[in-house]
């Protein structure tokens, strides 16, 4: 078995951090398009198919923020994890932590 697990924890909760800053980020496009009413847009039907597509992307973006949440989610305990798990074979290596 040559083959090693590599984990960067940094780079595992920065991941999740980020995944977990764009899930705010598309959240917050809700009040952007509640901004843009026929006047700003000037043309009556162009506002109405600017409607139409905001209405149909708020369904998939509701769905592509609760996925971004969740991998963050998964990242950020994943890093919490395998920290656990390296203090735990630190300690049993080294004697740490057995109780006299």
């Amino acid at each position: 078995m040559g083959d090693k697990l590599r984990v960067s924890l940094d780079d595992l909760e920065l991941a999740g951090t980020g995944l977990r800053t764009v899930a705010t980020e598309l959240e917050g496009l809700d009040k952007l398009m509640d901004a843009y009413d026929r006047r700003t847009v000037g043309h009556g039907e162009l506002h109405e198919r600017l409607q139409d597509f905001s209405d149909g992307w708020d369904d998939n973006r509701k769905k592509m923020i609760e996925s971004i949440q969740g991998l963050g989610q998964m990242a950020h305990e994943s890093a919490k994890a395998y920290k656990e798990l390296d203090t735990a074979l630190y300690d049993a290596l080294t004697g740490k932590g057995k109780k006299k």
